[in-house]
């Protein structure tokens, strides 16, 4: 029983605007250390749209989240650099468990399984002439609980403006644009996309990129501030770290400590020439936590 009423929190906060819970879950450990910010930082598992500028030729990463309740999430990405434009493809997968069935007359019947899986396929290109960038992606969405399922189609588009001088960049994003949707049931989805304006900023006194993103979370207005950067402690070693102020809105009268660490994140990476792991761990304001690994293999 508590494990269920744990599940049902987890989903319910995350759609509580009636979207799918799969437009909310994060899918890789860099995203849960940048506590769900970093949206110009490169995290190739995340289902965001890739506009983080990058040199590798070719990139295989994969993911591993563990959230409450034994929710867990697995990703695996491939990123190719062709002709300067950067072009990736992932599947992400989110197992919500396995439940007991029971009819109308609470007997029990057979057990089900819920789970959330994307596929998708996108593009980064920089302007020829202009300091910009644009990326786009397409992905497919099915999700199942029992006997519901559902497919849908999803693009999101992505614009950023870099200035060299002042090592800055300025991002416009629209996310989970909803394009076609099918399901055996009558119940309604929220079809509202998500807008997000990103900075992104390296700082010149301290080996830190620095990122503030706004968020609308499927709403009309800017609801959310996510404040994250990355740390580069030495060639070898950097760390992760974010915040954003939903930790007032996850916070339901707990104690000081967990009102100021929640939603929030800490991650730190290791790099060995093409290898790279990484370790992110989030905080929920209730006093919760997920944590999970990235593997990053250039070749």
């Amino acid at each position: 029983m508590k494990v269920f009423i744990v599940l049902i929190f987890f989903i319910s906060s995350s759609i509580a605007n009636d979207s799918p819970p799969g437009l909310f879950s994060w899918f890789s450990a860099s995203e849960l250390s940048y506590a769900g910010g970093g949206s110009l930082l490169l995290a190739p598992t995340s289902r965001s749209i890739n506009l983080a500028e990058t040199t590798i030729d070719k990139k295989f990463s994969t993911s591993y989240i563990f959230y409450p309740a034994g929710i867990q999430a697995q990703s695996a990405s491939l990123l190719l650099s062709i002709n300067n434009k950067v072009i990736i493809s992932s599947i992400n997968h989110i197992s919500y468990g396995t439940f007991k069935g029971y009819d109308e007359n609470a007997i029990q019947t057979d057990n089900y399984t819920s789970s959330d899986t994307w596929v998708r396929l996108g593009y980064t290109e920089p302007f020829k002439k202009l300091p910009l960038r644009f990326g786009m992606s397409s992905q497919l969405y099915f999700s199942k609980l029992e006997n519901y399922k559902s497919t849908s189609l999803y693009s999101s588009f992505g614009l950023v403006w870099g200035l060299e001088k002042y090592k800055l960049e300025i991002g416009v994003m629209i996310n989970d644009f909803l394009l076609l949707y099918n399901d055996n049931s009558e119940g309604s989805i929220n079809k509202s996309a998500n807008f997000n304006i990103g900075f992104c900023k390296d700082l010149i006194y301290l080996p830190l990129k620095m990122s503030i993103d706004f968020r609308t979370n499927g709403r009309k207005n800017f609801e959310d501030c996510y404040i994250s950067g990355e740390f580069k402690v030495s060639d070898a070693f950097s760390f992760n770290l974010g915040t954003s102020t939903k930790k007032y809105s996850q916070n339901t009268g707990q104690s000081l400590s967990q009102t100021i660490f929640g939603s929030s994140g800490f991650g730190i990476n290791y790099k060995n020439k093409d290898l790279i792991i990484g370790y992110g761990l989030y905080l929920y304001g209730t006093g919760g936590f997920s944590n999970g690994f990235d593997l990053s293999i250039n070749f």
